[in-house]
């Protein structure tokens, strides 16, 4: 993490997180008091059900599009597909990309109590979105389901699932 703020993956679970903090030429060493609990009982196994289904859909709000403030806080479905991501807003597509090394999703730092049921999409170059989920279940799971389906589509080692 390069923030101020961070909130722990899914996996972060079972992990004792350390910090090391350098400031006026000191370092300074936090670490957490105990390894970090399932925030939501059952996830693995949740994702493994959902991995079965061809496209899952989650509601979100886009709260950021292209890195400004979306000020309206209508519903929008994520869609988590085998082979691609889609966003729409009912029957309209607002985005929709195959998994590709250049695309890039993980947790969002910061934005107060919420942070933990935000995501960051980069879904293309030059197109951008934050979205807040229902739940921090749910977002997780849209991060480990859309790592797993990038997996199959052999764009493990670039599908960024990276904290900021």
């Amino acid at each position: 993490a390069s923030k101020s703020v961070y909130a722990p993956e899914p996996f972060d679970v079972g992990r004792i997180l350390q910090v090391e903090i350098i400031y006026d030429g000191q370092l300074i060493v936090l670490t957490t008091a105990g390894a970090i609990d399932p925030a939501a009982a059952g996830l693995g196994n949740y994702v493994e059900a959902l991995v079965r289904k061809h496209d899952v859909e989650f509601n979100v709000v886009v709260s950021q599009m292209n890195g400004a403030d979306h000020p309206s806080e209508s519903i929008h479905v994520l869609h988590v597909g085998k082979m691609r991501m889609k966003l729409c807003k009912g029957k309209t597509t607002i985005v929709k990309e195959y998994y590709s090394s250049s695309m890039q999703l993980c947790g969002v730092r910061g934005g107060g109590n919420a942070a933990a049921q935000a995501l960051f999409w980069q879904a293309k170059k030059g197109f951008s979105v934050v979205l807040a989920f229902e739940s921090e279940r749910e977002r997780n799971a849209a991060i480990m389901l859309a790592r797993r389906f990038a997996f199959d589509c052999n764009v493990s080692s670039k599908f960024s699932l990276f904290n900021f």
